[in-house]
């Protein structure tokens, strides 16, 4: 374990870690590196999402919830909670923290989460990290992503591939930073750098909120 990462884990005071990024920034990857050097749980919606799915034994009100957003709809905020929330209280039972991997993706639910968190009186325990790229890295990074795996996935279509900048990009990021920030909660990385430096640049920030 690199020693900046020894040195945070010490005495860093924060057990709820938040990363926010754009498509492409490399939120996936760092939350995967902290995970494995801090010990934390991973919370991933796409993950919890698709353990549902394959659940046998899942709610079937909620799965009723994933033929829906199957059927391009949204998937509902309440189902995201419940998971969400569910596996967020199984990792602080446990005794620690969780790394919250492009989870909240609007203002609204960044203040359900907010709330959640006030509940279970962790408010002063919250960092949120945006992994910031460009939206002209964002299209570079996923062509290359095309380039590099040999085959198209659908939505790497250019057309596509815009209209995900126009919905997930800088522009639509902005509030949600916007509320962290109100919040004294945000910290930026530059994620133009590789991965080994934003891993550095993220811990940095880590040992900079706990000081």
């Amino acid at each position: 374990m690199p020693r900046l990462y020894r040195d945070v884990s010490v005495f860093m005071s924060n057990r709820i870690i938040i990363l926010l990024g754009v498509p492409g920034s490399g939120k996936g990857t760092q939350a995967a590196r902290l995970v494995n050097r801090l010990g934390y749980g991973h919370i991933s919606t796409g993950e919890l999402l698709r353990a549902l799915e394959a659940d046998p034994n899942a709610d079937p009100a909620d799965k009723k919830k994933l033929i829906a957003m199957r059927a391009g709809k949204l998937v509902a905020d309440d189902l995201i909670y419940k998971l969400a929330f569910r596996e967020i209280e199984k990792h602080l039972a446990r005794g620690s923290g969780v790394v919250l991997d492009g989870a909240i993706r609007s203002v609204v639910q960044a203040e359900s989460y907010q709330k959640f968190f006030e509940a279970k009186k962790l408010a002063n325990e919250i960092i949120a990290i945006e992994i910031h790229i460009s939206d002209e890295t964002i299209l570079a990074r996923l062509r290359d992503r095309i380039k590099n795996q040999g085959q198209q996935r659908a939505d790497d279509d250019p057309e596509i591939m815009k209209r995900r900048i126009t919905e997930q990009g800088n522009a639509a990021l902005k509030p949600i930073l916007d509320y962290y920030r109100s919040l004294a909660a945000l910290q930026v990385v530059d994620g133009e750098l590789s991965m080994d430096e934003v891993e550095t640049e993220i811990g940095s920030a880590l040992r900079h909120a706990s000081s």
